[in-house]
């Protein structure tokens, strides 16, 4: 699946795909999907222990997107630092947080939506 994403200002466009899982673990070492549910159990901290952990989650967030970048077409980001500097603004709008994470997903959750348990 495919999605043009806003971060900072700058449209990315994203692509998610089995291949994606593969590679955000031969890049972080981490099983992509163990991150984004690290991510998800931010919302049930508190808000002291969210503001704790909000350096962790934006790296796991920013490392989902860059894959995902590179994915799409490596052309639009040179390496994983150069795409951090460019970002001036993460906080401009946090919109881009649930669609990196949804398109994350996506390549899992269609097939869950296709096949529902019963």
């Amino acid at each position: 699946m495919r999605k043009v994403i806003t971060i900072s200002g700058k449209e990315y466009s994203m692509k998610s795909s089995a291949y994606t899982q593969f590679k955000y673990k031969d890049v972080t070492g981490r099983k992509m999907l163990d991150d984004i549910q690290q991510i998800s159990k931010v919302n049930q901290m508190s808000e002291e222990e969210q503001i704790t952990q909000m350096e962790n989650v934006l790296e796991l967030l920013l490392q989902i997107a860059y894959i995902m970048i590179e994915e799409a077409d490596a052309s639009q980001v040179t390496t994983f630092d150069d795409f951090l500097k460019n970002i001036d603004g993460l906080f401009d709008t946090t919109e881009w947080i649930n669609d990196v994470i949804e398109l994350a997903t996506s390549p899992i959750s269609r097939g869950l939506q296709t096949h529902p348990q019963e």
